[in-house]
């Protein structure tokens, strides 16, 4: 791992009023602007509005991170996608109350209602959303409600050796997952099969960051920004800046970049990083890319590396069959960007999904605020 090393602290801005009240105010103004979305202030939870309704025939699906990433996942929320997005402070974990306070918004009382379809919870693998998560659906299912558990690590970056127990952290792979777990609860089928889609899609995907620079905490108006030193990158830095895997000087071409960034997502020898479960022969798998932008990173840049990681995979025998690009999982303001990869299944049909039903659940529109179909 190469040597990391520091340049002196500049100072940067933020435009918000208050850093304490700058989630609930964003989330505020989401809803206020779509109608199909409302807001529970008290516990920071964005719901869709016919969810009263919803909750009674549909199984439910909450997204639960610190703020600071939007849209994840206030813009996912909606027909198609998310039911509720529980969100915490900017960068810290929802607490377990509010988690379990949304699991109640998305279930019928189970002391009057009948049955309930259930609700699927989703988190990124860090450890405040995992504890806390834990606790609230031990309070739920105390309380009689129905609930599974699906949390998402994908980041390449941390390898075998290094996550250990604890495993990958959560990037951007949350999305690429529920956008087919939340089709298939759209369509009315039950909490398992939504489950067990989620926890497939979502072993089946990686992602790997870049960041052109450091992410600066909104705790006041004026803060100071750690930047990298002149001109230079960081393979693998974290969402909320914690250290990557390298850093790189003097920058490399645009191409150079993706071939690196691309090794660490299909390279099956690394037995460190091979998480992605591909064929050892070319042109037998296929694969779903999504490009996010950490923050400031332009479509223009976007679209470029989106072109380049294409070019890269179809080269190596993999065809991309649907891209997208935008931010998605944001670090508050952070210059960088992800690649995520999503390996479709296999053409044999034999596995959780088929490769046509899972294009299928890909192309349900979702009417949702952020995403691009």
């Amino acid at each position: 791992m190469a040597t990391q090393t520091e340049a002196p602290a500049q100072e940067t801005f933020h435009l918000i009023n208050s850093p304490a009240d700058a989630i609930n105010e964003a989330l505020t103004g989401l809803t206020e602007h779509h109608p199909y979305l409302s807001y529970a202030p008290t516990h920071k939870i964005v719901y869709r509005s016919d969810l009263e309704d919803f909750r009674n025939s549909h199984v439910t699906t909450i997204g639960c991170s610190g703020g600071g990433h939007e849209p994840m996942f206030s813009g996912f929320v909606g027909h198609n996608f998310l039911s509720a997005y529980v969100s915490g402070n900017v960068f810290a974990s929802p607490t377990a109350r509010q988690m379990f306070e949304a699991i109640k918004m998305c279930q019928p009382d189970p002391w009057t209602a009948k049955s309930s379809p259930g609700t699927l919870l989703v988190v990124g693998n860090y450890t405040g959303d995992i504890l806390n998560a834990g606790l609230a659906i031990t309070r739920a299912t105390a309380a009689g409600y129905n609930v599974r558990f699906v949390p998402v690590g994908d980041d390449v970056a941390v390898g075998r050796k290094k996550g250990g127990k604890v495993g990958r952290r959560g990037l951007s792979g949350h999305l690429v997952a529920l956008k087919c777990a939340c089709a298939l609860a759209q369509q009315g089928k039950g909490l398992d099969r939504v489950a067990e889609v989620m926890e497939y899609v979502a072993a089946n995907v990686g992602t790997i960051g870049v960041a052109f620079d450091r992410v600066a905490l909104p705790n006041g108006i004026l803060t100071d920004l750690q930047s990298l030193p002149p001109g230079t990158i960081e393979l693998g830095m974290g969402a909320h800046g914690e250290p990557g895997l390298q850093q790189i000087s003097p920058i490399p071409s645009l191409e150079e970049l993706t071939r690196n960034m691309m090794k660490l997502l299909i390279d099956t020898s690394d037995v460190d990083r091979a998480f992605i479960p591909l064929s050892s022969n070319k042109g037998e798998d296929e694969a779903v890319l999504l490009l996010n932008s950490l923050g400031s990173t332009s479509d223009e840049v976007l679209a470029k590396f989106a072109q380049l990681g294409v070019e890269h995979l179809q080269s190596q025998g993999l065809p991309v069959r649907r891209l997208t690009f935008g931010p998605l999982v944001t670090s508050l303001k952070m210059s960088g960007f992800g690649f995520t990869l999503w390996r479709l299944p296999s053409s044999s049909g034999k596995e959780v999904l088929s490769r046509e039903e899972a294009l299928a659940l890909w192309d349900e529109p979702a009417h949702v605020v952020a995403w691009r179909q």
